[in-house]
Formats: structure tokens, sequence, C-alpha cells
């Protein structure tokens, strides 16, 4: 009996087309004869191959947006695309297509896998990453786009528009007298008060822990906003909530969407300083804080040369065993006339002024003079783990000094861990991803850090060569909730790292319960104050050395 393969190739819910090349007098390929469809192709296509015998005709007709052609000429050569996708406007599906070059009989198959199902899945779980649980609102991952879509918008119409930045006022105080639930009930409070005032045109995003966004478009002058925002100012009033607003108006004050972000955290500075519970429009004299920060570039300029930085280390613990992994390098400084200052304010200063290139350098080769220190004294095996600043990444000789400081000082390269956020991939994309891959291949560990905060991390995730993947402290401060949204999330999030074959560590770990959730889940490794706070060299050395309570003793 012989076997009818057209018949069984009809059958099939693959979509499927062969082709052989065609050639001019000098043997160059100008085109392909389709020699084959199956019926499942003709839906996918809406039919319109039906009567069409030569590839471009085809490719021409269902879309142009698809490099045909070249991908056919590609597959001959032995060169595969595996991320070239099509949607079927007939069918309402996505498909990845595969090209295979059978040279034996000069045909090319083209495959078309149905991989919907699979993109609603990443679609959701993308979603999930930027939406707050507590809140409802979308996270600050999400702002940034929406709020230039919203000014391109405004400026193309000749609205006005405005950022509202409202800080919740003495949330920590709060936490630390009444606990954590009390906190968690006044931002929810804060989340009812401004969802009466959502609408098509008032984007609203929970901005960080203590602090919401709200972009407000389609106003045709500055009065009617700033009548809206008074409602929203008594709204607080009324209900005894305290907080403090700061608002930057386009084009007012500028057209710029990161000179408006900054004039409104401006201007909550400003409501901070002046008593709070107040909203406080930028004023063109509030950017004397240039000036400050002008001072605070010299002062690090200074700090940088006469080493005043300290490294403090945060442990890492395995998360079955309580065995050290090892240690985060965290920079320090305290200022003679300032005091401690965060580094969440003079890194990012440090990235605007370049300085964060020398800063970074210094904090690296610390870090590696402890190691080797640490190797020498006490055998340790742990890692150490340096965040790397995209602009230090970048750099022209980044690579080329780790390279040179890892032989001076004789470590092991899988020893040293570089930290990386998905910063690194907003501009050249291709050169971090490239320099990524030569440390790698230096035996140096890569992580990712603060996972899920990204709009993007996802994709990301496909294209970073990776070791290890950090959970954000947002996900798990929630992981308890009884409404289990952020254990659901989380949990979702180590079983999809574990199947890519990455360790996962979480963050911000800070009680038992969290703990016991995270094992559950075959979380790898921990970090947060749960099992030990950043803590200064001195005390690391001690703990080395035996002392088991020196983790615990003088942290900051």
């Amino acid at each position: 009996m012989g076997i009818n393969l057209s018949c069984i190739l009809d059958n099939i819910a693959a979509p499927v087309i062969a082709v052989t090349p065609v050639k001019d007098d000098s043997g160059k390929i100008i085109d392909f004869y389709i020699i084959y469809k199956n019926e499942e192709l003709n839906k996918t296509a809406g039919f319109i191959i039906q009567n069409k015998s030569k590839w471009s005709e085809f490719s021409e007709n269902i879309t142009s947006n698809i490099p045909w052609f070249k991908m056919a000429l590609d597959s001959i050569a032995g060169r595969y695309y595996d991320d070239v996708k099509y949607f079927s406007p007939s069918t309402q599906a996505w498909y990845k297509i595969e090209m295979n070059y059978i040279a034996s009989e000069k045909y090319i198959i083209i495959t078309f896998i149905n991989i919907t199902s699979e993109r609603e899945y990443y679609k959701k779980l993308k979603q999930t990453l930027v939406t707050d649980t507590m809140t409802g609102f979308n996270n600050r991952a999400g702002f940034s786009d929406i709020f230039a879509i919203t000014l391109q918008n405004a400026r193309f119409k000749g609205y006005y528009a405005a950022l509202l930045i409202i800080d919740i006022d003495n949330l920590q105080s709060i936490n630390d007298s009444m606990g954590s639930a009390a906190g968690d009930k006044l931002i929810i409070n804060v989340a009812k008060v401004l969802k009466q005032f959502q609408r098509d045109y008032i984007k609203i995003f929970r901005y960080g822990d203590d602090e919401f966004a709200l972009i407000i478009s389609n106003f045709e002058s500055n009065d009617s906003l700033a009548n809206f925002i008074d409602c929203i100012y008594d709204a607080f009033q009324m209900k005894q909530i305290f907080v403090s607003g700061g608002i930057s108006m386009f084009p007012t004050n500028t057209e710029q969407k990161d000179e408006m972000i900054r004039f409104a955290d401006m201007a909550v500075h400003y409501a901070k300083k002046n008593g709070k519970n107040t909203f406080v429009y930028f004023e063109p004299e509030m950017q004397r804080v240039f000036i400050q920060h002008l001072t605070l570039q010299a002062k690090m300029n200074t700090a940088l040369i006469e080493s005043n930085f300290t490294q403090y280390y945060q442990p890492q613990f395995d998360i079955q065993t309580g065995k050290l992994r090892g240690f985060e390098a965290l920079i320090r400084w305290n200022d003679n006339e300032l005091g401690n200052i965060e580094p969440s304010v003079f890194i990012p200063l440090a990235e605007e002024t370049g300085l964060i290139v020398p800063i970074g350098r210094w904090v690296l080769q610390t870090a590696i003079t402890t190691l080797k220190t640490w190797q020498t004294k006490y055998n340790f095996s742990g890692i150490i783990s340096v965040n790397v600043s995209p602009i230090q990444l970048l750099s022209g000789n980044f690579t080329q000094e780790l390279f040179d400081l890892i032989n001076e000082y004789k470590i092991s390269p899988a020893l040293l861990e570089i930290e990386i956020t998905e910063g690194v991939l907003i501009n050249r994309m291709g050169d971090a991803i490239e320099k990524l891959r030569q440390i790698k291949a230096m035996g140096i560990r890569v992580s990712l850090d603060d996972f899920g905060t990204g709009y993007s991390s996802l994709s990301y995730l496909q294209m970073l060569p990776l070791n290890t993947l950090k959970i954000d402290k947002v996900f798990i401060n929630d992981i308890t909730s009884s409404n289990g949204v952020q254990a659901t999330i989380t949990r979702s999030i180590i079983d999809m790292v574990e199947k890519m074959g990455l360790e996962t560590i979480a963050e911000g770990v800070e009680n038992p319960e969290q703990l016991e959730l995270l094992n559950k889940f075959n979380c790898n490794f921990v970090q947060g104050f749960l099992r030990g706070k950043p803590m200064p060299y001195n005390n690391c050395d001690a703990y080395l050395a035996g002392d088991t309570n020196a983790i615990w003793k003088n942290q900051d």
C-alpha cells in the first residue's frame, strides 16, 4: 500500500510550505518555486497563496515585515533564524517560522509553529510584573513609556499636562511604631482616594514604597489642571491622610520628560522640607538644587582622591543548609560635613557626572583585594558579588581592567560575581551583551539584580549570559500575604528560572515566614536583614575567623 504524503501533510495542524530555488543564467538565486503547500498554510495565509507559484508573490502578499527571501538564502547557507514571528490575521494566531534546507533534494521546508498560547502566557506574566498587587495600579516599571507617549500626545494636540508625585508622610515612622500592617493599610487607603480620580486621561502608578505618581493630560489650561490637583489634595484632607506632593507642568515648566520628573521630585522635596502635608508646584528658582548637586559632586571627587569611601558586605546564605554563600559588596560614604550619604543619593549623581567609573573601579578593586585576603587567611571559597553600573560596564576598557585585576591578585574568577540591572540594556544593547559574554567566558559569574522591576525582564532573560537571578524585595515583601498573589508570582519566577538552569537569590528576606515559603519554592539563596545586614570589613573578618556573633555587631 502506497503512502499518500500529501494527504498526511494536509491533515496536520502546522502550516507547511516547500520551495526550490530559481536561478538566473549566472547561477544566482532570484526566486523560489512553490512546489508544495498544505491546506493549513492556505488557512493561515488567508488563502492568498492558492494561485501563487513563486515565493516572491506569496511573501509580498502575506507580509512585507519579514525578510522571507533573505531567510531562505540564509537557510541554504546554514544560517538560521530563531526569533522571526508571524501573525496571521486569518487565524488570529502567532507563529514562529522555521526554515530547513534539504541539500540532497534542494528543497527548503518552511514550517509555521503556533506559539499563541506561549505568547499569551508570557504576556500575562509580564503584566503581573508591572502591576502592584497591593493597590492594583501599574508599578514604576511601566511609567516611563506611558509618560513619554502622554507628552507626545499633549504636544501634538496642544493640551496641558502635569506630573504629580505624591509621597506618603511619615510612612516609615508608622511602620516602625505601629507595624507594617498599619503602613500597608495607609498605602491602601491612599490608593482608594486616588482611584476615584482614575480616568483615561489620569494614569496612576505605585511609584515606590511610599510614592504614587499621576500623569494628568488633556486639559486646556493651567487653571483647569490646578483645579483638578486641588480636588485631589482636598480628598486626602477629608480622609485625614497626610501626603506631600510635587507638581511639574507641561509645557509651562518644560517639555522634556526627564526634566518634568526631576522638577516634580524637587517640588516634593520642598513640600517635605516645609512642613509636609502640602502640594508644591515646581518653581524655576528651585533649580538652585543644581548647585547643591555641584557641591556633592565636588565632595565625591575629594572622597575618591582621599579614599573616604568604605565598603560594607551583606552576607548571602544557602536557604536549605544555612551555609554562607558569600557577600555582596556595598559602597558607603560618610562625609565630615554631611554625615552618611545614602548610595541612592550619590550613585545616580555619580552616574550622571561619569564619576561612577572611577568609583566603580575602586569598589571592584577593594572587593577583589578583600576576596584575596580572605582566601589567604581563611581558605575562603565563597562568592563576592559586586554591582556594576551600566556606564562602568560599557566604558571602553572595563573587561581588560577586570582581567588584569584577576591576574594581579590571582583569585579564582568563579568566586567573583558581577551584578547588573536591566538598565545595562537600555542603550548599546549589543555592546552590553557582548561584554557580559566576555566576562562570563573569563569564568566570572553574572547576576541580574532587581529582577521583576523592569518592563522587559522576561525578554532580557533570554539575551543575557547569566548564572544567577536576584528576586527583588518588592516581591518578597508581601510573599506571605493572605491573598497569595505575590507568592504565586514568586513561585512562577523561581520555577521558570530553575528550568533555565539559573540560581535564584531572594533579596529583602526579613522574617522566618518568608524564609520558610522561599524554601518551599526551591529558592537557592537568601539575602536580607533576617540573616544579616550590610556590615563593615572587620565584622566579616571576625565572622570568618569563627565569631558567629560578629554578624550582628555594629551593623549599619
